[in-house]
């Protein structure tokens, strides 16, 4: 059985993509998907799939963005977002300080991972 590709929706920028993680999951950890295609492209993604995928009556929905670089430097796999800031909201790091940990009590800050992908799934190349 083959199951029909995700339908994908391609954002303006990373930031969009972190803020519609950020307010879609406030209680629940977010995952960003990171591969590359060919060495041209990277796409930055995260995904939903809405109940019913498997009995057929639901798509999964990816969220996702393009770039031609790597948007982090080498070993910079986590993205620390502060909604207190107005600029430089996004920083990337390589691990977590115990001062990165200040205020992330109060919600306004949150961290998300970027995941590696040595290869897309299946159901999201026709994207590529």
């Amino acid at each position: 059985m083959e199951l029909p590709s995700a339908y994908g929706i391609e954002l303006s920028s990373f930031v969009d993509l972190v803020r519609l993680i950020t307010s879609s999951s406030p209680d629940r950890p977010s995952t960003i998907f990171k591969w590359n295609v060919k060495g041209e492209k990277y796409f930055y993604s995260s995904f939903a799939i809405f109940p019913g995928y498997f009995d057929y009556r639901a798509l999964p929905v990816l969220f996702f963005i393009t770039t031609e670089s790597e948007l982090e430097e080498e070993g910079q796999s986590l993205v620390r977002y502060d909604l207190q800031k107005s600029v430089n909201q996004i920083t990337f790091l390589q691990f977590l300080k115990e001062q990165d940990l200040e205020n992330t009590h109060t919600g306004l800050i949150r961290f998300i991972p970027i995941i590696n992908l040595k290869s897309p799934p299946t159901i999201f190349t026709n994207l590529a």
